[in-house]
């Protein structure tokens, strides 16, 4: 029953939407701790790394029905291959086959970053054939960081820029005096893709290691502390409500 002071909204008047939540276009995630829950749940991190290869699935899923429009993940960097050798094959085992999984559902455009070589050369023949399978797909793009060095990837970026202006006969003076950041982005890894509005790390740590840092510049951060095997979609919604909150000024 209305009350005088509250009166009903005319039938011809719609009633008012509710208000919409802000949404990142594109969310980058280190998917740390997986060495962590292993040795919590007292097993190999063989088994880790294989419980959070499932999470990949769910959180691309997740990512999107939520209408994120790319996804970068990092699962495993340049200095990780200076692990114990054993746990390094494992990782990249399963890494190879989350790849080859994610091709064959379909849905994802996927791409990847980094130094895949130093997987192997049959698991790299394995990605890169993924990688070519899902060229096709228009779906959500999915970006995965393989051997990733942050520092490494502007590194290549400038010499990426200095071997096009050589080939054109550009004078080093001429180089200098026109060298600008944009022109550098064009290099990056994920020139061309969304900015990263947001970037998860998982296991509690609260720093980037080198991931992204060109292009995390003006990205939000969300450090959560479970471990990648147990990120949940309770976890993946508090990110994005953590988000949704923010006043991005952009360095304004």
């Amino acid at each position: 029953m209305s009350s005088a002071a509250d009166p009903p909204l005319p039938p011809s008047q719609p009633l008012p939407s509710p208000p919409r939540t802000v949404l990142p276009g594109h969310i980058a995630v280190i998917v740390d701790g997986n060495r962590r829950w292993a040795r919590r749940h007292h097993t190999h991190p063989a088994a880790a790394y294989r419980r959070g290869g499932e999470r990949v699935h769910e959180l691309l899923t997740w990512c999107q029905v939520a209408g994120i429009r790319a996804v970068t993940l990092w699962p495993l960097s340049a200095d990780n291959l200076r692990r114990d050798p054993d746990d390094v094959r494992a990782l990249a085992q399963v890494i190879t086959e989350v790849v080859c999984e994610l091709a064959d559902a379909g849905c994802w455009r996927l791409h990847l970053f980094g130094n895949p070589a130093l997987l192997g050369d049959d698991a790299r023949r394995r990605v890169c054939g993924a990688v070519r399978r899902s060229g096709r797909v228009s779906g959500m793009a999915v970006n995965i960081a393989v051997a990733y060095d942050g520092r490494e990837d502007i590194t290549a970026a400038v010499r990426s820029l200095l071997a096009e202006h050589a080939g054109r006969g550009t004078a080093v003076a001429d180089i200098v005096d026109g060298l600008t950041s944009d022109q550098i982005a064009r290099h990056l890894a994920l020139t061309g893709q969304p900015p990263v509005d947001l970037i998860i790390r998982t296991s509690g740590e609260q720093r980037l290691s080198g991931f992204l840092p060109w292009q995390s510049a003006y990205s939000e951060f969300y450090f959560c502390d479970v471990n990648w095997p147990d990120f949940s979609r309770a976890d993946f919604d508090a990110a994005l409500l953590s988000y949704s909150r923010r006043s991005r000024r952009y360095g304004q």
